[in-house]
Order: structure tokens, then C-alpha cells, then sequence
């Protein structure tokens, strides 16, 4: 079995791929395969290429956030940055997934926006409220004009939810999640068996 889990930035996905872990899946996520791309060597020069040494940090790596104001609101620069980072990415994920001796969760923000549904058995949503995603942005150092630009540049959440076999409503606190993440485990296990 390999899910796709996505949903909107601040909704709590890393939280939920966690609890899989957790229950024995092997996850995998997609924003840690782009992060490990994004220092390339290879990456790093065609970066600094095209946006001058103000793409790095001090120590010569991606200055992440930096890319973030960068990109985010430029479909442009978005477009430049996902050409460099997805191609391999997409490799590194398939790869990860071809343990067929274990079920699987992996971790894509914009699974719908790049049409990769087809490649999962099964596409589960986190979702909350956009005040709640607002806050949760804010709590990791973005303006609420950079959190709101970043939600705005990805699918609506009502998009989402349509597009997606199972929602987690994410809006609570963690164990609220958990308790749906173990109740869909469960669902999900015995329609598995069901089918043998």
C-alpha cells in the first residue's frame, strides 16, 4: 500500500507523516528529498546563476528562506526552481517507494498541482482552517503577508478535499489527529485484507 498525503502549507502533514511512521509505515517526504537536492553542488551553481551570491547563506549553502520570498508570488522563479529541484526528486521518491514488502506514506504539498494522484492507491488530505494555518505560519517566523502569499500560491484547500479519498481535519490539537490518523490506518488495513 502507497498513500499520498498532501494538503495545504500549515496544515500539519509532517505531524501526520509522523503518526504513520509511528503505526510502521515507511514514510517518505517529499520537502526533505528537495532539501537534500537543493545543496547539490550542481544546484547550488545554477542558483547562484541566475539569482547572484544573495541566494546563499553565510555558509555557502541555499538560503532557504530567501529562495521562499524569491519564488513564492513569481510563477516565473517558482517555475526555475521546481525545473532544477523536481526532476530528481520525483527519482529519489520512486525510489524510496520500491520496497513493495512494506506499506508506505509519502509527503507531497503539491501532489494535485503536479497531477500525481494516479501514482497512489489512495490520496489522504490535511486540512484546518485558515486562521489556524495563519497562526501555525506565524509560529515559524513568517510575516502574515508571507504565510498568506505562500497559501495563496497553492491549490484552495476545497480543491483538495474534492480530489482526495480520505480529509484529516487538523484544526485540534495532535492527539485529535492521531486518533483520525489510527482510525483511517484501521480502515484502510482491513479493506487491504479484504481484498487478499
Amino acid at each position: 500500500m502507497v498513500l499520498g498525503l498532501t494538503g495545504g502549507i500549515g496544515c500539519g502533514k509532517s505531524a501526520a507523516l509522523a503518526m504513520f511512521a509511528r503505526l510502521g509505515f515507511k514514510v517518505v517526504d517529499a520537502d526533505q528529498l528537495a532539501r537534500s537536492v537543493l545543496v547539490r553542488p550542481e544546484i547550488v551553481q545554477q542558483l547562484v546563476a541566475r539569482w547572484g551570491r544573495e541566494a546563499l547563506g553565510a555558509d555557502g549553502l541555499p538560503d532557504r528562506a530567501w529562495i521562499g520570498r524569491k519564488v513564492f508570488g513569481a510563477p516565473a522563479e517558482l517555475a526555475f526552481l521546481e525545473g532544477l529541484v523536481h526532476p530528481e526528486v520525483a527519482r529519489l521518491r520512486q525510489a524510496a517507494v520500491a520496497d513493495t514488502t512494506r506499506h508506505h506514506v509519502v509527503e507531497i504539498p503539491l501532489l494535485f498541482e503536479k497531477g500525481l494522484e494516479a501514482e497512489y492507491a489512495c490520496v489522504v488530505c490535511v486540512a484546518c482552517s485558515d486562521d489556524v494555518r495563519l497562526t501555525r505560519l506565524e509560529a515559524r517566523g513568517l510575516s502574515r503577508s508571507d504565510a498568506q502569499v505562500r497559501i495563496n500560491s497553492q491549490m484552495p484547500l476545497v480543491h483538495k478535499f474534492a480530489k482526495s479519498n480520505h480529509v484529516l481535519w487538523n484544526d485540534g490539537d495532535l492527539s485529535a489527529l492521531e486518533a483520525q490518523v489510527r482510525r483511517l490506518v484501521a480502515q484502510l488495513t482491513a479493506a487491504e485484507k479484504s481484498t487478499i
